[in-house]
């Protein structure tokens, strides 16, 4: 990801482009420098106010006739907060200088590798009088960052789908559950109506034998007592 900054152009820097361009060539930026201090940069600077590191352009890119895109790789030991950026050409000119008085660009950790990544914005420069000189060397950095972030993003579809897919198994296996519920309870009200029907035929039975038993003792009554 790259930061775009606007920064000011300096008049050595200008004076650079301008003799650059009377002999027909471009001006090349080759170097980042970093500094510590923050400020309100004035065109007359020549130098940062507190430079703790230098880095050559490991990639770079033309966006457009007045926005380039460079990058270098912070990979020594030292730990600071990038307070102030500058440009260098070919030749040790400071073209552009960027600052801020209370803002720091970023933080760079002791003993890590730091991808600077700005999108510059030269419109008061003529077009297309700047180049880049570049070493390559940041292109692998800055296809890892961006591979990682892909992956990271990939990562996290797959893990949103598992979720997606446990959810679903989860609620598979509660409707077999509730499926095999309700077939027991079917399987229980079967029975008892089978059991009812049972019951009902016993008792049918039952009535019967006694009706028959009574008649027979209203018989043998008449008989006996009666003489009929």
């Amino acid at each position: 990801m790259s930061t775009p900054l606007q920064p000011l152009i300096t008049k050595a820097g200008l004076a650079a482009i301008w003799r650059a361009d009377n002999t027909g060539v471009a001006a090349e930026i080759t170097h980042i420098v970093v500094g510590t201090t923050g400020y309100t940069p004035v065109n007359t600077q020549t130098a940062l106010r507190a430079q703790v590191a230098k880095y050559a352009i490991s990639d770079g890119q033309r966006l457009s006739d007045t926005l380039i895109h460079v990058t270098a790789v912070a990979d020594d030991t030292k730990a600071y907060w990038a307070r102030e950026i500058g440009f260098l050409l070919s030749d040790g000119t400071l073209l552009a200088v960027w600052s801020h008085p209370t803002e720091a660009l970023t933080y760079k950790s002791a003993n890590a590798e730091l991808l600077l990544a700005y999108d510059l914005s030269l419109t008061a420069l003529p077009a297309n009088s700047v180049t880049i000189t570049s070493t390559g060397a940041g292109l692998n950095l800055t296809l890892s960052a961006e591979l990682a972030a892909l992956a990271t993003a990939q990562i996290a579809s797959q893990l949103r789908g598992i979720k997606y897919q446990d959810t679903l198994d989860d609620q598979a296996k509660l409707h077999q559950i509730e499926g095999q519920q309700i077939a027991n309870l079917m399987d229980r009200m079967k029975a008892a109506e089978l059991r009812q029907g049972t019951d009902h035929d016993e008792l049918l039975t039952a009535i019967a034998a006694n009706a028959t038993a009574m008649v027979g003792l209203q018989t043998l009554f008449s008989k006996t007592t009666l003489g009929v």
